[in-house]
């Protein structure tokens, strides 16, 4: 299996999206793009969530994705 370039580049892409979903479940934090700030999980419960699930399953296929296919 030959990975290109765009494969190293989804991959980078797939981890820096991995490590900011990371990043708010450690800090319990989500940036607000309307605040141009980070908000608190109680504060946006929803957008804390949808910013965990989105994130986890879209970095998890832009890294797995060039393995799979």
């Amino acid at each position: 299996m030959d990975l290109t370039t765009l494969d190293y580049i989804r991959i980078s892409i797939g981890m820096a999206i991995l490590l900011y979903v990371t990043n708010c479940l450690a800090n319990q934090k989500v940036w607000i793009r309307k605040t141009f700030s980070w908000g608190a999980r109680d504060e946006y419960p929803k957008i804390f969530q949808m910013n965990i699930i989105g994130g986890s399953l879209i970095g998890l296929f832009l890294v797995a994705g060039p393995f799979l296919f």
